[in-house]
């Protein structure tokens, strides 16, 4: 009697352009398979091996995927129902969820957020001072899950000085430095400091392979909607509205408006837009095996039926590479040209570019 295995439903496959990754949510972990595996395992039933013909083969796969709990053996089909499909609707409950305010533009932002309450919320400023700590006190009255402190300047002294004040903020995640000589990170008071090498404006800008997240919470949001830009707002040094660090777009000015037109403002449709957008509907994106754990900083374009960014990603999954990676190649060196009208793939180019860097 052949065995019964069902694949954990907090185990995802995900197809890329080149291979595929199971998702491990629970484990906020990721696995690395062939599209091969990807079509077996992309089912909410009894899974079905029998497609790969050679035993070793399929004794190895199921052996691998049992050890990482990936999938179970139950011991009859009855069982079958006692294991339902994961949903994969988002529940969110308010619009407006991430906020991040340059330290000089805070007070006003904090008047006209009034009881809204914020999963995240980032503080930009120049330096460590009291004006920062001020700032941050004022917040205290606010329900925010976790506070971001991203200082652009660093200064050893002051650090010092501040870090007791820190300590008494309870909602404070992470502060976070820039410009320094060597990447580190410390963990006091249950407060992450992180030391960046790059400068802030740089930092904002990257996708990094550190920066993909994977759990539940977060791969909902990005199968549902764009994890940069949902519920998400910024507030420059001037007062000026936008969806994110790196949009030119104003919707008005905090300074200028009272607390009716701000939320109806936040509400709008054309502020929601960006945060709707989801990467199976953006050109490369859709390609991508890390589409559902990436945060993408990039402001995404629509001239015609697709979302496409004019800034290239740093990751190219038409080859596998990112880019501080050898062999790395940019989407044009490899064939691939992105454009309004859609995604065109030179096939024998890519191929050959392919074959070239990974057998090499």
């Amino acid at each position: 009697m052949s065995k019964l295995y069902l694949r954990n439903q907090l185990c995802i496959p995900v197809m890329g352009f080149n291979r595929a990754i199971v998702y491990d949510l629970g484990r906020k972990d990721y696995h690395f398979i062939s599209k091969t595996h990807y079509h077996i395992l992309n089912a909410d039933g009894f899974l079905n091996f029998d497609g790969i013909s050679d035993p070793s083969e399929r004794s190895e796969l199921i052996n691998f995927l049992l050890d990482l709990e990936i999938i179970f053996e139950v011991a009859s089909a009855q069982e079958e129902k006692r294991f339902p499909k994961l949903s994969k609707a988002l529940h969110q409950v308010n619009e407006l969820t991430h906020a991040v305010v340059h330290v000089n533009s805070a007070i006003n932002f904090i008047d006209l957020i009034g009881h809204t309450q914020l999963q995240n919320l980032s503080i930009i400023s120049p330096r460590l001072d009291d004006n920062l700590i001020k700032i941050m006190k004022a917040f205290a009255h606010l329900e925010i899950d976790s506070i971001y402190l991203y200082i652009e300047m660093f200064d050893a002294e002051s650090f010092d000085q501040y870090k007791r004040e820190f300590a008494s903020q309870t909602a404070l995640f992470s502060v976070n430095f820039f410009g320094l000589d060597r990447i580190q990170t410390k963990l006091k008071d249950n407060i992450y400091y992180n030391f960046f090498t790059q400068n802030f404006d740089d930092y904002q800008q990257l996708l990094t392979i550190d920066k993909l997240f994977v759990n539940q919470e977060f791969f909902l949001e990005a199968y549902n909607k764009h994890t940069y830009y949902n519920g998400k707002i910024y507030i420059d040094q001037h007062g000026n509205i936008k969806n994110g660090l790196n949009n030119i777009k104003s919707f008005g000015n905090i300074n200028l408006m009272g607390y009716d037109e701000f939320h109806q403002t936040i509400n709008s449709k054309l502020f929601l837009e960006l945060g709707n957008i989801r990467k199976q509907e953006t050109l490369v994106c859709q390609h991508c095996e890390f589409r559902y754990m990436c945060t993408d900083v990039r402001v995404p374009q629509k001239e015609a039926a697709y979302w496409f960014h004019r800034v290239e990603c740093a990751y190219n999954p038409y080859i596998s590479k990112w880019n501080n990676e050898e062999s790395y190649l940019t989407l044009k060196e490899s064939g691939i040209t992105v454009a309004e009208s859609g995604c065109i793939i030179d096939k024998y180019k890519l191929s050959e570019t392919f074959n070239k860097i990974w057998t090499e």
